[in-house]
């Protein structure tokens, strides 16, 4: 999978929030800015929950990723009995 559109989303959805942030900027611009805002989101998260990027990340093994994670974080079942 080419990752260039996702982090270049990225890199404009941070730009924007700074943008937001920015005092210099017109009341009327921050809210359009908003505005974008959710729709990158929307973008973003589309592209990520999409097959080419489940695919990419073999999100068919998250069961087994989630499990082994709790396996590792869990300090009792480390604990010799």
């Amino acid at each position: 999978m080419e990752l260039t559109e996702l982090t270049s989303l990225i890199a404009i959805r941070q730009y924007v929030v700074n943008s937001t942030a920015n005092p210099a900027i017109n009341r009327e611009t921050v809210s359009y800015m908003n505005g974008v805002l959710i729709l990158l989101d929307k973008k973003i998260v589309s592209l990520l929950k999409g097959q080419e990027f489940k695919e990419y990340i073999e999100y068919q093994n998250v069961r087994e990723a989630i499990e082994e994670v709790a396996r590792i974080t869990n300090i009792k079942s480390g604990l010799k009995k």
